[in-house]
């Protein structure tokens, strides 16, 4: 193999790893230029239709060198190649054998644990080629290295055995790719691996203070839970908790809050027992708590959300039937509108989120106001009815004037079962046709 072995260190003192040697390199020099050249390929090539020829070639040079050195190799160093590979979707069997069966354990901290995870989560054709023994040794080393554990490493841990779980369950990584990835011993391990890690992030969220933690890394904890269908409200509950504490002071809270209310599932409180009814109750109290908090923290900032965000906050207000307050409502509806006037033409799947949403809301609306007592009172839920009211026309209309016969079908469709739900507006003002 035929490598450029840097003549100094990228940073820091002056290092000179240039040597007079021709047939051997020292196993640290080859290590550096492997994990550094597999990273830069994964950076630069991933996402093509397809690799260049250049590029299958350096990767297969890159795996025959991982192949020698392996034994050599540092456990980041190894994550990094394992997760290269991955990246581009390639699988080299050899290398991938070799370099789980020299996976130092003893020296790994959880990161490279949670890197190397990550790799056959993101590309699980190379479980099949892992080695036997690199299972109990990830079993042991997570349950020996508790003290060593981040936040940031549970998540990571986390939702990468979910990853792979769930495709050992599928079996099916390709065309014509049958069949278990790993065997049931190795499995047994990865969720008991898996129910460790989550005790580990319940554990951190009783123990560390809010400046530990990221929303992302919470944000992903949740997503292995509610991926993975494990019971853990104590961690579910907390991690709640703790995100509305969080979010606000993020950078890029706006994201966070419409993705952990993307992850939130519909309430269900069927279970065997009076106690595990009176957990899911809990669950769903905490989950009902966040969605409102969520929409009252999103209120004030709907005028900056995009088209397919606004779409994402309808559809998670349909899905778990939530309620949102009149003030939310109206902002919503201006915030729809201005989206209609700058957007062009908007996707069909949008519209129909938030087409879903209106007539939704129009529905409660127009109950209330029905109800309502007090002049005053019908008069500003009212406005709350002509908002919805006008925003489902424009939708309407909107879906009438642009998009395919098909197109418009699906939207039709949508609008009719909605229209099934809707009650009929009496009184003094006229009903609304969507």
């Amino acid at each position: 193999m035929q490598v450029r072995v840097p003549n100094a260190s990228p940073c820091g003192l002056v290092a000179n790893f240039e040597t007079r040697c021709a047939d051997y390199f020292h196993p640290s020099v080859l290590a550096y230029v492997l994990r550094n050249r597999a990273a830069h390929l994964a950076r630069h090539a991933r996402g093509a239709a397809a690799l260049t020829q250049r590029v299958r070639e350096e990767l297969w040079q890159i795996g025959a060198a991982s192949v020698s050195s392996s034994c050599h190799l540092e456990p980041q160093t190894t994550a990094t190649l394992l997760l290269s590979l991955a990246k581009l979707g390639e699988t080299l069997p050899d290398a991938v054998k070799a370099l789980t069966a020299g996976f130092k354990f003893e020296r790994a901290q959880p990161k490279a644990v949670a890197l190397t995870l990550n790799a056959f989560a993101r590309h699980p054709r190379g479980l099949r080629h892992v080695d036997s023994e690199f299972w109990p040794g990830i079993a042991e080393t997570i349950e020996q290295k508790e003290q060593y554990f981040m936040p940031q490493d549970a998540a990571a841990c986390a939702l990468a055995i979910t990853g792979i779980l769930a495709a050992n369950r599928g079996g099916n990584t390709g065309a014509g790719s049958t069949g278990a990835l790993i065997d049931q011993s190795a499995s047994q391990r990865l969720k008991a691996c898996y129910l460790r890690v989550l005790r580990y992030a319940e554990n951190m969220l009783r123990e560390l203070d809010a400046h530990s933690f990221k929303a992302r890394d919470l944000s992903c904890i949740l997503q292995a839970v509610y991926a993975s269908r494990v019971e853990a409200p104590g961690l579910v509950i907390a991690a709640l908790q703790r995100l509305r504490e969080l979010i606000p002071a993020s950078l890029n809270g706006i994201d966070d809050c419409i993705y952990v209310l993307d992850l939130l599932p519909p309430p269900t409180f069927a279970a065997g027992t009076v106690e595990e009814r009176r957990v899911k109750r809990d669950v769903a109290r905490a989950e009902k708590a966040f969605v409102e908090w969520g929409f009252e923290y999103l209120r004030d900032h709907l005028d900056c959300l995009r088209v397919r965000e606004l779409a994402r906050v309808a559809a998670v207000c349909n899905r778990l039937r939530s309620w949102s307050s009149d003030e939310f409502a109206l902002r919503f509806a201006a915030a729809w509108e201005a989206a209609l006037r700058d957007s062009g033409e908007m996707r069909p799947q949008y519209l129909s989120h938030g087409a879903c949403y209106f007539l939704r809301r129009y529905e409660a609306s127009v109950s209330r106001e029905l109800g309502a007592r007090g002049e005053a009172e019908q008069q500003r839920i009212a406005r709350v009815s002509d908002a919805c009211a006008r925003i489902g026309e424009m939708l309407h209309d909107h879906a009438r004037s642009r998009y395919s016969a098909e197109d418009l079908r699906r939207v039709e469709e949508v609008l009719h079962i909605a229209e099934q739900c809707r009650a009929k507006r009496t009184g003094k003002q006229a009903p609304r046709q969507f």
